[in-house]
């Protein structure tokens, strides 16, 4: 379901478990990402700037897809935090060294002409093909060189975990059980994804074909009888 208060992180259960017990998120080098044009734009921006270190930490706007979890946590230790936008935003309010905001999809046609005023825009510009991701970025810099950057987290920023819907329900069951354990939450709410198993849409389809009104029945299966050729007829 979309919805504008809420961000998303999709990730694997390690990285979330690392986030729970240190209540620290960490943003890593974009130095390996897929996108070659996103490191670009982070390369000038930190060369530019004679930054030491530039990381980042990606969220997404958009509503929980199949796409998002193929692709930025598949398999069944993919899970997603779902963070409190409104108290992230505020976390990161004219703060030092880190920079929060939804990313703007440019086309080419755009990017030669856009407004270069402000540096700081340049880490958040990606092309318009990537627009369906919705992406919010968290951005980090220091002067000096580092491996990585982190940020505290606060109460109230996470609202839930969300595993993915390739996970086994037993195994869902045991997660929950080891990261309510984790000193601070106990009461966090862990949710199974039931994006491609949905009780509540097939019981819809079902109503689908009930209000159809017609029936079909079985299909009958008629058995023909080959024809032999007949050996009487006289031949050409």
């Amino acid at each position: 379901m979309e919805s504008d208060d809420i961000l998303r992180r999709y990730t694997s259960l390690p990285v979330a478990i690392d986030m729970l017990v240190r209540k620290c998120a960490t943003l890593l080098p974009y130095r390996h990402w897929v996108d070659e044009n996103d490191r670009r734009a982070l390369e000038l921006y930190q060369n530019n700037l004679h930054y030491g270190f530039v990381g980042a930490m990606c969220l997404t706007q958009a509503a929980e897809t199949f796409h998002h979890w193929q692709v930025f946590a598949s398999g069944d230790a993919g899970v997603c935090v779902v963070f409190d936008r409104l108290t992230l935003e505020r976390h990161f309010a004219d703060r030092m060294h880190f920079k929060a905001r939804p990313v703007q999809y440019m086309q080419m046609r755009e990017i030669e002409t856009i407004d270069a005023a402000d540096l700081h825009d340049l880490p958040f510009l990606k092309r318009y093909g990537f627009r369906d991701e919705r992406e919010f970025r968290i951005l980090g810099y220091t002067v000096e060189q580092r491996p990585s950057l982190s940020f505290e987290i606060i109460p109230g920023l996470i609202r839930r975990i969300v595993f993915s819907p390739f996970t086994h329900p037993s195994l869902v069951d045991s997660a929950r059980i080891a990261l309510r354990a984790i000193p601070g939450w106990s009461g966090l709410t862990v949710h199974h994804s039931k994006l491609i198993n949905n009780e509540t849409w097939q019981a819809a389809l079902s109503g689908f074909v009930s209000r159809h009104g017609t029936v079909y029945g079985e299909w009958i299966e008629i058995e023909f009888e080959e024809e032999v050729p007949d050996d009487t007829k006289p031949s050409d």
